[in-house]
């Protein structure tokens, strides 16, 4: 598993993970590497009193480097060059500074112990310092209000192991105080954004492909894995191809996003590969195969077909760098909250034009949606929060779709306990008394203040994928994750945003030459939900018989209602599903964590120089 980290203290660190490297072979313990990282993700120089690396994949250059060691980091480091990376400084005098990315892709924590500040790209690693135990905090609002990222600004899923915010610039002192401080806003800017959007997406390809061997992509058919590989088509061909991989059902590969993969996949530089699942590789098999990682994943319920998917990679086409089009649909789409700024800035008659075509794509009466935009143009996100209070009291209620606000319903679902509903209760009232004094500093506007608290929860929660493929030995990649993408696609201006109701214009744009025809005129990603229900059927008693587990313990679940509504989801009814697919994802992640031994720490005299 790859983990950077390190300490920052009076005096060396007391301890360090088992099996570590130094990063800085002359500041012993003041960072440290686990796993075998790709030598082009570690970069490290060291200049008179100072030691800095960059970590993860950038597109600096040696004396890019160099000149940052001598002449100091700016603050717009993080997006500076193409790639996800953190970028770290180490003093001698014992003080850290950490620049974390923009999107949230590789999350620092930190942990304040033995007289100094611990600080990893692993919470779980810090954990193991303190006993491995679980925030039960943070746990009930993932599974409350998991949109709702106020709640657990700061936390992670292990007690007492802090998470930095995105876009920051962190000051790790010798005495063991954390200043976090923002440095990035993304600032709207008229300029071809069609072009900015094709030109970074590009090098985000490039800077990954280059430096691969077997460079293989995900070919789902939707427009963020095709414009990956395409590019990536682009920039290989006709010396070497990029393999993309489009899994079916055993036996079928036409109709819906088979055709659009076909479609695709004839282009130069592709070498097409169809995987197809059987039976076995339904949801909601192999749970009990699932590899702990730092917070609960998104490919958890669907671990079977993720691992054959992983081990064909690993073992048919050794790859090296496998992308996916995660944290596109964030990152592009623009969300229902646009036409309250819309309605904010006085843009009356472009707001009732979106909001009667939203209403007609989500089904909705338009007057009821227009007064939403209404309500939600004159509350700032932190007043929003007063509504999540009141939700929280209120069983199954639930957003419709296509709903104008700041977050989602945030209703605990019929299965919660009491004591469940109070914690995310009190977290609720104190993320309103402290985001009063800061809420809306120096955003430009509703929507891009949401889209980047967005970007940063989804860029956090993709890491844990990137683990599971980590356990299978395929390095995973998220290329619309990165920082310098996200400033580019942040930074457009309201007047020269598209509706919610269009479906990525800029990405439609942006690739008018490479997409097919067919693609072009897609409007809607395809639907994978009767997969999910055939999966709990045929896995029904597995499932089952996690009621009565990890989260009963806790006393965050009861086990008696969720008996009641499994049978429910798997006969299809949608609103049990949606209740029972958080419950199960974490329950899998709490017997996960159980199950493997906590990361073990040993005296900072063993630790070994990096290669």
């Amino acid at each position: 598993m790859l983990w950077f980290g390190g300490f920052s203290g009076k005096t060396g660190p007391p301890r360090v993970p088992v099996g570590v490297r130094n990063l800085w072979p002359t500041v012993p313990g003041g960072g440290w590497l686990h796993g075998g990282w790709p030598t082009h993700e570690v970069r490290t120089k060291r200049t008179g009193r100072r030691s800095l690396a960059v970590l993860g994949p950038c597109g600096m250059t040696s004396d890019e480097l160099a000149r940052l060691a001598v002449h100091g980091v700016p603050d717009d480091v993080a997006w500076r060059w193409p790639g996800s990376y953190t970028v770290v400084a180490a003093d001698d005098d014992g003080r850290t500074t950490i620049w974390t990315d923009v999107g949230g892709a590789c999350p620092i924590y930190t942990l304040t112990v033995d007289g100094g500040v611990y600080w990893s790209s692993s919470s779980r690693a810090l954990a193991g310092l303190t006993g491995n135990h679980i925030d039960p905090d943070w746990l009930a609002a993932w599974l409350a209000a998991r949109g709702v990222s106020p709640l657990v600004d700061g936390r992670s899923a292990f007690t007492n192991v802090a998470a930095l915010p995105a876009g920051h610039r962190v000051s790790v002192s010798a005495n063991g105080t954390v200043d976090a401080q923002r440095v990035w806003w993304p600032r709207p800017r008229h300029a071809d954004h069609v072009a900015r959007l094709r030109h970074e997406l590009t090098a985000a390809v490039a800077l990954r492909v280059d430096v691969a061997e077997s460079p293989t992509a995900d070919l789902s058919g939707g427009y963020d894995s095709t414009s990956l590989v395409l590019l990536a088509a682009e920039r290989l061909h006709p010396g070497r191809a990029v393999t993309g991989v489009t899994l079916h059902p055993d036996g079928i590969t036409t109709g819906g996003d088979a055709s659009y993969a076909r479609l695709a996949g004839r282009m130069p530089g592709i070498d097409h590969q169809w995987l197809p699942l059987g039976a076995e590789h339904r949801p909601f098999g192999e749970l009990d195969r699932v590899p702990v990682t730092d917070e609960p994943a998104p490919s958890a319920l669907g671990y079977a077909s993720f691992r054959a998917q992983l081990e064909w990679l690993r073992e048919r086409r050794a790859s090296d760098c496998h992308m996916t089009g995660d944290g596109g649909d964030a990152l592009i789409c623009t969300p229902a909250l646009f036409l309250a700024d819309l309605v904010r800035t006085r843009r009356y008659g472009r707001a009732l034009a979106d909001v009667m075509r939203w209403a007609r794509l989500a089904r909705r009466s338009v007057f009821p949606l227009l007064g939403a935009a209404v309500r939600t143009a004159r509350t700032t996100r932190t007043d929003a929060l007063d509504t999540v209070l009141t939700s929280l009291a209120e069983f199954g209620s639930q957003a419709a779709i296509g709903d104008v606000a700041w977050f989602p319903a945030a209703s605990p679902p019929s299965w919660a306990t009491d004591g469940l509903r109070e914690r995310v209760a009190a977290l609720a009232s104190s993320a309103i008394n402290a985001g009063r004094s800061t809420d809306g500093d120096d955003w430009p506007d509703f929507t891009t203040q949401h889209m980047a608290s967005v970007m940063a929860t989804t860029g956090r929660t993709a890491r844990a994928d990137v683990e599971l493929a980590a356990w299978s030995g395929v390095p995973l990649h998220n290329p619309f994750l990165d920082s310098r993408l996200i400033d580019v696609c942040l930074s457009v201006p309201l007047a020269d945003r598209r509706g919610p109701a269009e479906y990525k214009p800029l990405m439609r744009a942006a690739f008018d030459d490479l997409f097919p025809e067919p693609l072009k005129r897609r409007v809607s990603k395809g639907d994978m939900t009767p997969d999910y229900y055939q999966g709990l059927r045929a896995n029904l008693a597995a499932v089952t018989d996690m009621a009565d587990g990890r989260l009963a313990e806790l006393r965050l679940a009861s086990p008696a209602v969720l008996r009641r509504i499994i049978p429910l989801a798997a006969a299809g009814v949608p609103a049990a599903y949606g209740a029972l697919e958080t419950a199960i994802s974490a329950e899998v992640w709490l017997r996960a964590i159980d199950t493997a031994p906590a990361v073990p720490w040993e005296a900072a005299k063993s630790i070994r120089e990096a290669a």
